[in-house]
């Protein structure tokens, strides 16, 4: 039936078994709502999203009926089973005479008073309130259906595989509802994320903390009934609705957060470890806030290409979107703590070996002033180029156009979400200054490494590097000699900011160090989640 004249023909009154004295409409991406005094008729709309598909009526009809099943779990008295939407004639009603010709889920109305986002509106919401629901949603997931089957569904291949997705069918907004920056940046912290913590997300799976769950808990699936009632669980797909249980308590947090109640948040994620026991889901929350708050934008940025909305709701839609795109940018800033690191040496400190293992170690970028130096110069990496001190291709002149592409070279990664460590010699404070103004622009630590190597073993790495021809610099015993003469200590930088380090102690023993010293987020790039 036309999509028009069906929603002309549900907002009339006598359309409904039930007496009624209005019909009200809300209008999802994916379904009409009406709303009568007494029940709810949901219709689903016949749409393809491609992790939807409502085509066709025998599909529509199949997913009313898996609606009313899932829901049952959670609320089964406001679920009162699958409509018939018949037409007789030209008249359109709900399971009256006629063929039929579509089908639609039959609800009880849930008080509207009681719905949890007026509750919050009106100040009524108390930690008791969170506490009721963390506690009916924890003995849920308690008894909620895990199998093998299930937990390598939302293993960290299945949380790779909904992540793609959303990039993929979010690239065509950049521009409009988010910047290239914004997205570049979630989908990089993402990426370097999964990566970090595989370990965690095949623990959490084996530990049976995936679950088929409830998939969509955010503030309009609950009403503060008592008990309270959780509805409107996801039935279309099912790698949505299974889930580990820190993706279904983020999802709840975040929607508090983006509606300015972060400590109803922090109540709600501490009432249901509490209840639940599962204190290991906080190592996930920012991750999957930051999932869920996409999620939505999502949603919200497919609600603007439906032609069906007005265009007050189309930009409703909009400006939601963007506020949920830029609260995705916020977690991500939170579980993918970015930072620079710079090292300071004369050459053959060893400074260029710590960088490759600490880069490996943390999950850094390494921007080498060696072989920025070359590219610049249209030189293979290998070339050797035995100039004089401050002569040819390190002229002051080409030495100052290195650091500088360096900093360009370095903002550009850290704008889309990676670390960076800067492997240079550093030895001038002007050179210095450029990472520091680097750090502060664009708002992350920073961290000098500053190295400190016995002339021997300097002159013996540097002989060593020239018979075995096995480095991308042309440092010479002379060129130390010579750098030393001109060197600038780094007493600029703040102590807090700096570290010294003897590097002719071996780099694993280095890494230990600094990993033992530093605060965690600094080293939680690469941990693999143990």
């Amino acid at each position: 039936m036309d999509s028009d004249k069906l929603v002309e023909a549900l907002l009339r009154p006598d359309a409904y078994p039930e007496p009624t004295t209005t019909v009200e409409l809300i209008q999802t991406h994916i379904s009409w709502v009406f709303l009568t005094d007494t029940r709810v008729i949901k219709v689903k709309k016949p749409v393809d999203f491609g992790f939807l598909n409502f085509t066709t009526p025998a599909k529509r009809q199949h997913f009313c009926q898996r609606e009313v099943l899932l829901n049952s779990r959670l609320a089964p008295w406001a679920y009162l089973g699958v409509a018939e939407l018949r037409l007789d004639g030209d008249r359109l009603t709900v399971d009256g005479p006629g063929e039929t010709v579509d089908y639609a889920v039959r609800m009880v109305r849930l008080p509207a008073d009681r719905m949890l986002r007026n509750v919050l509106g009106r100040g009524e919401a108390t930690e008791q309130t969170f506490a009721g629901i963390a506690q009916t949603l924890a003995a849920f997931h308690a008894s909620a259906e895990t199998s093998p089957e299930i937990q390598a569904m939302k293993g960290l291949d299945g949380v790779r595989f909904n992540c793609d997705e959303n990039f993929l069918q979010t690239e065509r907004y950049v521009g409009t509802l988010l910047s290239d920056e914004t997205f570049n940046f979630i989908r990089t912290s993402t990426n370097l994320f999964l990566r970090r913590k595989a370990v965690a997300f095949e623990r959490r799976a084996a530990q049976g903390r995936v679950v088929d769950g409830h998939g969509d808990l955010h503030l309009d699936a609950i009403c503060v009934t008592d008990p309270v009632t959780i509805f409107d669980c996801i039935e279309f797909n099912e790698r949505f609705r299974v889930l580990d249980v820190a993706e279904e308590v983020a999802f709840l947090a975040m929607d508090l957060e983006f509606g300015g109640w972060d400590g109803f948040a922090a109540s709600f994620i501490s009432a249901y470890v509490a209840a639940s026991g599962d204190g290991g889901l906080r190592e996930l929350l920012s991750f999957y806030k930051a999932y869920r708050a996409y999620v939505r934008a999502k949603i919200n940025s497919f609600s603007v290409d439906d032609a069906g909305m007005s265009a007050a709701r189309h930009n409703e839609a909009a400006a939601t979107a963007r506020r949920y795109y830029e609260l995705a940018a916020r977690y991500a800033r939170e579980f993918n703590p970015q930072r620079l690191i710079v090292t300071c040496g004369l050459t053959g400190s060893g400074k260029s070996t710590l960088a490759r293992g600490l880069a490996e170690h943390a999950n850094l970028q390494v921007v080498s002033s060696d072989r920025m130096r070359k590219g610049l110069l249209g030189l293979e990496a290998a070339d050797r180029h035995h100039d004089a001190f401050n002569h040819g291709i390190y002229a002051p002149s080409i030495t100052d156009r290195t650091y500088q592409t360096m900093m360009l070279r370095a903002e550009a990664l850290l704008q889309v979400g990676q670390s960076v460590i800067l492997d240079g010699c550093f030895t001038t404070a002007a050179q210095r200054a450029q990472a520091v103004d680097l750090a502060r622009r664009v708002k992350i630590p920073m961290l000098l490494l500053d190295c400190h190597t016995p002339e021997d073993l300097i002159r013996a790495r540097l002989n060593g590097r020239i018979k075995k021809n096995s480095s991308v610099s042309d440092g010479r015993w002379e060129i130390y000699q010579n750098q030393l003469k001109v060197f600038e200590p780094p007493d600029e930088i703040a102590d807090d900011e700096k570290v010294v380090l003897d590097r002719s102690r071996p780099v694993a023993e280095l890494l230990a160090e600094l990993e033992a010293s530093l605060p965690p987020e600094w080293f939680d790039q690469c941990n693999g989640g143990a």
